[in-house]
């Protein structure tokens, strides 16, 4: 797989079939419009590509105010859509000339004559160009006009549900991850690097990976998970929690993981956090034994749990 970073300009030495829209999470809805372009790719022979925005619209849209989380980041992203199957990624900036490009521009200049695609797919609420003005009906026109293939992709439902970024981030942000994940097609996860903590875990005989959330990417409702969390592409259970301790009064949200049967030292390492299950609210406890009694009680739910392959 390919990541080329563009700008308007940029002139593609292939045709390809582009899949379009805003895929935060890559979420199952989003799965089943890439594995359409990749199937017509192959159809036609030629590679299947999609068009990925460096910065989170909402930011370029509403400025700096915008209080829009996101599921993904872009490298975790990439990830997701090379095990999808996708060879080609555009990465471009969403700025305001880009914000501000009309419908039929980003179409006939942008799509066709400088990223020669043979073939587009969407989403059934796909909008486009300057103010969303672009509209599947005149998406459709153009198709027919270049003689391209256009596949629109209706909205995917599980369990009753339209499956959509915004409601995953709401399952999210209650902590009902078991339900995001399966509206994922994989668990949610954090990304970070480990810093040092202030090494109260490991004192207690529970030493924890300590990770401070970047404040774009959403988080789950404060308390205690039952997580995976993946080191150098190796998975370990570990008990995972969200919030501020409110134990030891400290300040600031952290995302602290006790890998269990890990000692490695870690710090300064990128690892992935899965959530698989939230356990518990965050407590206040008396006293250090209590805490102490409580996180075996979550290690010994979180040891005994089914471990996951993938």
């Amino acid at each position: 797989m390919k990541i080329l970073k563009i700008d308007m300009n940029f002139k593609a030495e292939e045709n390809s079939i582009i899949a379009l829209g805003n895929f935060d999470g890559v979420h199952t809805g989003h799965q089943k419009l890439i594995k359409q372009a990749i199937k017509r790719a192959k159809e036609k022979n030629i590679k299947a590509s999609i068009l990925i925005f460096k910065e989170n619209t909402e930011k370029t849209i509403n400025g700096e105010n915008s209080n829009k989380k996101l599921l993904t980041s872009n490298p975790y992203k990439y990830e997701i859509l090379q095990s999808l199957g996708i060879d080609l990624i555009y990465e471009i900036e969403f700025d305001e000339a880009f914000m501000k490009l009309d419908p039929l521009v980003f179409l006939n200049d942008f799509l066709y004559k400088n990223l020669k695609v043979m073939g587009i797919v969407v989403g059934y609420d796909y909008r486009f160009g300057y103010k969303a003005k672009g509209d599947l009906e005149s998406l459709k026109s153009f198709a027919h006009e270049k003689n391209i293939s256009l596949d629109i992709i209706e909205a995917y439902k599980k369990n009753g549900k339209i499956v959509s970024s915004t409601l995953i981030r709401s399952l999210v942000e209650n902590g009902s991850v078991e339900e995001a994940g399966d509206l994922l097609g994989r668990p949610f996860a954090i990304i970070g690097k480990v810093s040092h903590g202030k090494n109260l875990g490991k004192k207690m005989g529970f030493p924890t990976a300590n990770i401070i959330p970047k404040k774009q990417y959403i988080l789950p409702k404060y308390g205690v998970y039952d997580t995976d969390v993946i080191i150098d592409n190796k998975r370990y259970k570990a008990a995972t929690s969200v919030g501020n301790n409110p134990t030891f009064k400290n300040e600031g949200v952290k995302i602290e993981a006790n890998i269990l049967d890990f000692n490695q030292d870690i710090y300064g390492k990128v690892i992935r956090v899965d959530f698989i299950k939230r356990l518990r609210d965050m407590l206040i406890f008396d006293n250090v034994e209590e805490l102490f009694e409580q996180i075996k009680k979550d290690v010994d739910i979180i040891r005994n749990r089914k471990t996951i392959d993938k």
